[in-house]
């Protein structure tokens, strides 16, 4: 198993590892990987999406530093979510160049505390005897998918709820702030 993810009582449902000690460190090792129709199921499952339609990363495993690898490829994936205003199914596909770095496990001491940089670019994970590109697409797929589609169009109405015979409270008025502007416009009516 990959060092990246801690082994949890929901692992990822689409593996691919590759055996590190099987690559060759003199040339890139290209690969092409695709899920399946029962793994895009639970993939969807997994990151929460009404349905993936597909998910395949095409790329390559190249040697880098002593004992490094980097991981580039090409992700493409189609998913279906739910516009959270309407309901109404939604399509979306993805398609973007993804990259990341590996180093042996060994080689990252515990008793150093790490500094990370999200503007990094070279950020690099430990692996131990696999690297498993099936992980860099589920993890980069998951920072794509928006949290909250909304589609075309779709609004939020207002919803407001007052007691019988009281005047609504409109969503300007209740604005923190909407009583010293409405006595800020009134102080510069008098004024001239």
């Amino acid at each position: 198993m990959n060092a990246t993810i801690p082994p949890t009582e929901n692992p990822a449902p689409f593996q691919r590892p590759m055996a590190v000690a099987r690559l060759r460190r003199d040339i890139e090792t290209p690969f092409r990987i695709t899920a399946e129709p029962d793994e895009l199921t639970a993939l969807a499952r997994y990151l929460d999406v009404d349905r993936i339609n597909r998910l395949s990363l095409a790329g390559f495993l190249s040697p880098t530093g002593k004992a490094g690898w980097r991981v580039r490829g090409r992700l493409v994936a189609k998913l279906e979510q739910s516009c959270v205003v309407t309901l109404t199914p939604m399509r979306s596909r993805h398609d973007a160049e993804v990259e990341r770095f590996y180093v042996p496990l060994t080689q990252i001491s515990p008793e150093h505390e790490v500094l990370v940089s999200l503007d990094d670019e070279d950020l690099q994970d430990p692996f131990t005897d696999t690297i498993d590109p099936a992980q860099l697409a589920i993890e980069s797929l998951a920072l794509m998918i928006n949290p909250y589609p909304r589609a075309d169009g779709a609004e939020l109405g207002q919803f407001i709820v007052t007691a019988p015979g009281v005047t609504p409270l409109s969503d300007e008025a209740s604005q923190p702030f909407a009583s010293l502007a409405a006595l800020k416009r009134g102080a510069g009516e008098g004024e001239e």
